[in-house]
């Protein structure tokens, strides 16, 4: 074989990091030699060609994760779903083929090879059947080998009535706070992502358990939503084991409702008496009903109560790319500043067409031709935990932020974010958040 790919991202993976492959070839001495990389999406349609001499060493080293992340977002606006939904636009599966180009001397022209021996044609050498990649980031300092993490968030069970628990939600919030009329999803990737298929082992996230709970900890209702976007409906009917090969990127992540206002719109109201209520991710049983002690994640949410000042629910895409929220209680304001433009119109109109000009006061004076109007809001949150305070942050951090507004979801651009910190005698610490915010899209000017 000519091309040998020595090194290569693992998958899934994360697109906004670094995502490196190194290659060598038996040939890289021959004339005019360079490295052939094609990116493709699923359908295997060519989205970037790229070529690169080999290094000293005769090796070439790419990393394509500025190309991918171009393919990927805006995020899936998946707020108001009442079901189990697919991905569009979170995650992407790219296939990464890697071949040669070369002469026969240094002015003669040149052939391109698949990579493998010396067959011509485009190139075909690939270290894995694809590449899932997220819409997220991850820092340098959270690189494994240059990869992120991803045993953190996905590993393959195998698909019998086996016990075990993980924390998988692609969320830093494994509490949440939420008030009666709130939207809410969890996103968790889903399927066999490791580059193949297999009938045997998977992260099948079948259903979701909501179960509510009362002040004391009674429990009030338990309601299952099957993942129907993978499995079909009824989800049942439809075991792993045959429905395997025909997974695609769209059921490789899944968003779930997990808001009281979700569960509204899908028919479940919460029970008038329900203090909090927990999610729970689970995988199937070999007889295709929910598997309770396969546990893929476990999240809980408490109804809080919110007088005085209507609640202003925030979503932003995290550090996963998928979805986070949070609802901030306390009073909001909002400053408005007028920008304008004006010239001094002469008094006398001397482009008359008339045989005299006539007295006209409107003429006079400072004429305005341009209003830019700029509404500051601010929201202000309760006091906060040490761990919500952090997982907010990354509110500040992202550049796709949305907040809900007269009954819809509206862009914004954080502008700042103050914090107070309260430290008491035993050295507990609360915090109190100031966010300033704009509408991406302002109000339009008169002129």
């Amino acid at each position: 074989m000519a091309i040998t790919i020595q090194q290569d991202p693992t998958t899934p993976n994360i697109a906004n990091s670094n995502l490196v492959f190194t290659v060598t070839s038996t040939q890289y001495t021959q004339a005019q030699f360079q490295y052939v990389v094609d990116i493709k999406d699923k359908n295997d349609t060519l989205i970037q060609r790229i070529k690169q001499q080999p290094n000293p060493s005769g090796k070439g080293v790419f990393d394509v994760a500025q190309i991918l992340v171009t393919e990927l977002g805006p995020t899936d606006l998946v707020w108001e779903i009442d079901s189990a939904t697919g991905n569009t636009a979170c995650g992407k599966e790219f296939n990464i083929y890697f071949g040669e180009e070369y002469g026969t001397s240094p002015s003669s022209s040149v052939t391109s090879y698949t990579g493998v021996g010396t067959t011509t044609g485009s190139a075909a050498v690939s270290g894995s059947d694809y590449y899932f990649n997220l819409d997220g980031n991850v820092g340098p300092n959270e690189l494994v080998n240059w990869n992120w993490d991803s045993g953190s968030k996905y590993q393959e069970e195998e698909i019998d009535d086996i016990t075990f628990s993980h924390q998988f939600g692609l969320t830093n919030f494994n509490t949440h706070s939420v008030y009666l009329g709130d939207y809410a999803t969890i996103s968790i990737l889903n399927g066999n992502l490791y580059g193949g298929v297999t009938a045997s082992q998977a992260q099948d996230v079948f259903a979701m358990i909501v179960t509510e709970y009362d002040s004391a900890g009674s429990t009030l209702a338990t309601t299952t939503y099957y993942n129907n976007y993978t499995h079909g409906t009824p989800a049942s009917a439809s075991v792993w084991g045959n429905i395997y090969t025909s997974q695609s990127e769209s059921t490789r992540l899944i968003h779930w409702p997990a808001g009281p206002q979700n569960f509204d719109d899908a028919g479940n109201t919460l029970n008038a008496s329900t203090t909090y209520y927990t999610c729970k991710l689970v995988a199937q049983q070999t007889d295709g009903s929910p598997n309770t002690n396969g546990v893929w994640g476990e999240y809980t949410f408490n109804i809080g109560e919110c007088s005085g000042f209507t609640p202003l629910r925030f979503a932003w895409k995290n550090e996963y790319g998928v979805w986070d929220y949070f609802s901030f209680t306390k009073a909001q304001n909002t400053n408005a500043s007028i920008t304008r433009e004006q010239y001094k119109q002469t008094f006398v109109n001397f482009s008359t067409t008339a045989n005299t000009t006539s007295y006209s006061p409107t003429r006079r004076g400072d004429t305005q031709y341009y209003n830019e109007i700029a509404k500051d809001r601010q929201a202000n949150s309760d006091w906060l935990t040490q761990t919500d305070a952090d997982n907010l942050r990354e509110l500040f951090f992202s550049t796709n932020v949305y907040v809900y507004e007269d009954s819809k979801w509206i862009p914004v651009v954080l502008t700042d974010a103050s914090i107070t910190e309260k430290t008491n005698n035993l050295s507990q610490k609360v915090f109190q958040y100031s966010v300033n915010y704009r509408h991406a899209n302002e109000v339009r000017a008169r002129v």
